[in-house]
């Protein structure tokens, strides 16, 4: 019986840190169509963009030049959070992908794999990994930093969508806080 429970236990555990490894799920940045991780399945116990959190988003042009590479900068803040993530995509108008998203070596984020949701969304998925979850200190999150290298025609407005979240730490489903964000980035008049 006792090797029974600590057998359930090793594969409990070893499934929780399987799924910090992924990251965020596919298609929870918030973007229209999306859902987030504000949910039973995730991470329970309070409404979306509730409590206070101070956000960063840097590096983000007003305007987009085609086929520039911007590197952006993001972190947030959350008094009550031990443990972090994050997700982002990037749309046109329609919903549609717009520009590229990459991830930066050494910097604790990862594209999610598009087989698995490439069926219902063209959009690419920027989240952490189980390595990107802890701070510095508590209330304050890593920065993580990624590239987005603009479409090679300058047609459409980009939308950012980002959800964020602040976890308590404590491994279960409940007590985590998520937010979302979305910013605009227009095309290069002409």
């Amino acid at each position: 019986m006792r090797v029974t429970k600590i057998s359930i236990l090793i594969l409990v555990l070893a499934l929780s840190l399987f799924a910090k490894k992924k990251g965020a799920p596919p298609m929870a940045a918030g973007a229209p169509g999306d859902r987030t991780c504000s949910n039973k399945k995730c991470h329970a116990g309070n409404e979306l963009n509730s409590d206070k959190a101070t956000i960063y988003i840097e590096g983000l042009p007003e305007v987009y030049t085609p086929n520039e590479i911007y590197e952006i900068a993001i972190h947030f803040e959350q008094v009550k959070a031990k443990k972090w993530g994050f997700q982002v995509t990037v749309a046109d108008e329609n919903g549609d992908a717009l520009g590229t998203l990459m991830s930066v070596k050494g910097q604790k984020t990862q594209l999610l794999d598009n087989a698995r949701y490439k069926s219902r969304t063209s959009r690419q998925y920027l989240t952490h990994t189980v390595k990107g979850i802890s701070g510095s200190k508590k209330g304050q999150s890593p920065t993580w930093k990624f590239q987005w290298q603009a479409p090679d025609t300058a047609l459409a407005s980009s939308s950012f969508y980002f959800a964020f979240n602040a976890g308590n730490g404590n491994s279960k489903k409940t007590g985590d806080y998520i937010y979302t964000r979305s910013m605009e980035v227009k095309p290069t008049p002409k």
